[in-house]
Formats: structure tokens, C-alpha cells, sequence
């Protein structure tokens, strides 16, 4: 993610993203998606500026390639602010287990709503309430 400076034209905030992508490219850099989030309110302020214009962009790179865009974000101007988080290889995984628990939890939930519906429906809409039976008394208390 990165924090560029609130230009009023958009134009120019557009072609700086393409040239930060431009240089991804060239250090060999897959970028999956960029996202730009537009301006925002910075929580606090970074220099003269209190908004910037915010992007995420998702890569895959080796850690060499990383380190050069650090490099180059750091001196690009324009740039307010930038991060970088490295995604486990397992988050892939993880993700993907989370949305088959949630599949699993949303057809376990429709069956038991299409077991209630066919439920009420053979008994015509109504329910029974039955009164419990009386249970025989315990050997000790038999006379």
C-alpha cells in the first residue's frame, strides 16, 4: 500500500500509479491488482497534508525486487507513505478453508430450514404440542 499526495488533478495521480507499476514490471514484479482506494483523510498528518490519495497493490516478487521498490518509493516524489506486508504462502490455504466452512455452514442451514418446511408441510401447517406421559413410579415407592 501506498500514500500518494492529493493532487486536485486526477490525471496526474493516475500517471504516477502507472509509473510506480511501470517500474514494478521492470524489476520483474507480478502485480496481481491495484486497487486505488482514492483520497482519504490521513489519521494524522504527514507533513503539510492531511489527506493523501490511497492505492493497494498486490504482488509477487522476490525479496530483492521488494527491497528496490522500497528504495524507490522512499525518493519518488509524490509518495507520502508506503507498506509493505508479505503474505504466507499458506494464506492461500487458509482462505480457501474458511470460504469451505462457510459453504458447509450455509447448506447445513438451508437443509435444516427444507427439513422445518417439509416438516410443517406434512402436518398441514400446524404443529402438536404432546403432553408428556406419566412415567411409572420407581420399585420403592410400590406398595
Amino acid at each position: 500500500m501506498y500514500i500518494l499526495e492529493p493532487n486536485p488533478d486526477e490525471e496526474a495521480t493516475k500517471a504516477l500509479i502507472g509509473q510506480i507499476e511501470e517500474f514494478m514490471g521492470k524489476q520483474g514484479v507480478s502485480i496481481e491488482g491495484t486497487d486505488p482506494w482514492g483520497k482519504r483523510r490521513l489519521a494524522g498528518g504527514i507533513g503539510r497534508h492531511s489527506e493523501g490519495y490511497y492505492v493497494l497493490s498486490r504482488l509477487k516478487a522476490e525479496a530483492e525486487a521488494i527491497s528496490e521498490l522500497e528504495r524507490r518509493l522512499r525518493v519518488t516524489d509524490g509518495v507520502l507513505r508506503f507498506l509493505t506486508v508479505r503474505v504466507d504462502k499458506d494464506q492461500d490455504k487458509v482462505e480457501r478453508r474458511k470460504a469451505r466452512k462457510a459453504d458447509r455452514e450455509q447448506a447445513r442451514r438451508e437443509r435444516k430450514r427444507k427439513s422445518a418446511a417439509a416438516q410443517q408441510a406434512e402436518t398441514g401447517g400446524s404443529t402438536e404440542v404432546v403432553a408428556p406421559t406419566e412415567l411409572p413410579k420407581p420399585a420403592a415407592e410400590v406398595e
